[in-house]
Parts: C-alpha cells; structure tokens; sequence
C-alpha cells in the first residue's frame, strides 16, 4: 500500500501544482503556436516578430520544464508510491526527444529578428510541422502524467 503519512501528501499535492502550473503553460505555448499560425509572412512588422520571439521562449521554458523538473518529479512519485512503470517512463521519455529536437531546431532558427529574416520563407512550414510533432509531445506528456500522477491521491487510496 501506498504511503498515507502527512509528508507524502504533501508530496502529492507539491507535484499537483507542480503539473497544474506546466499545463497552463503548454495551454499558452498552443494559443501563441495558433495565433502564429495565422501569419503568412513576417515582412518587418515588430509585433510578429516579437510574438515569434516570445513564442521561442516559452516553448524553451516548457521544454526545460518538463525535463528538469515535471519529468523527474514524475518519475520520483513512481518510485515513491510504488506506481512505476520503467518500460512504459523509459518509451515515453525517449519518444520526447524527437519533439525536443525540433523544438530546438525552430527555436535556433527564430529565435531573435537576423534568424527570423533568414527564415521567414520557411515560417508556415516550419510551425506547420512543429504543431505536429507538439501534438505528439503533449499525447506521450499526458499519457506520463495519466500513468503516474492522476491516479488517486494517498489519502484517498487509504480510505478505499
């Protein structure tokens, strides 16, 4: 059986907010990768650029996130409330890298306004294929959290 003990709990609940807080970012990640979408051709207009610019920044901060905190965090609740899975975390988290790949791929090429300039031709395309390969990314995260974390709280567990 699980541990029910107060520290436990709050583990729980640390790693709650923990994911809550890196969801709300992805869901900001997919609005500005949207309202991108929308772009055509970048020209010399400031605001794309900067809403181009922004967009590299949080999709580098949700990648960090999600592999030096999110996934680690994740993997330790496995461990800790004996939900583990090796096989199942081991092919997800290797899965990841193709999507963190392109991710770092999009974010050298526009990053800053002298590598969007040289890029913008490839813009459409590039999102285009960055949506797909973040969709895949956001199926294997959910499938992570859904394998470890959602699963019922210590507490509960203990009154079942």
């Amino acid at each position: 059986m699980a541990s029910t003990s107060p520290s436990a709990i709050a583990q729980w609940q640390r790693i709650e907010t923990l994911v809550k807080a890196w969801l709300d970012e992805r869901q900001q990640l997919i609005v500005l990768l949207c309202t991108l979408q929308g772009i055509r051709g970048l020209g010399n207009q400031q605001p794309q650029h900067k809403q181009l610019q922004r967009f590299c920044e949080l999709l580098m901060d949700y990648i960090s996130a999600g592999y030096f905190e999110v996934y680690r965090e994740l993997v330790n609740e496995a461990r800790h409330f004996q939900r583990e899975n090796p096989a199942l975390t081991h092919h997800i988290l290797r899965q990841l890298d193709n999507s963190t790949d392109e991710a770092l791929a999009f974010n050298a090429d526009f990053d800053n306004p002298a590598h969007i300039a040289e890029h913008q031709d490839q813009l459409p395309q590039r999102i285009s294929h960055l949506m797909q390969s973040l969709e895949e990314r956001f199926a294997l995260e959910d499938q992570l959290i859904l394998s470890i974390h959602q699963q019922e709280p210590p507490l509960r567990q203990a009154m079942h």
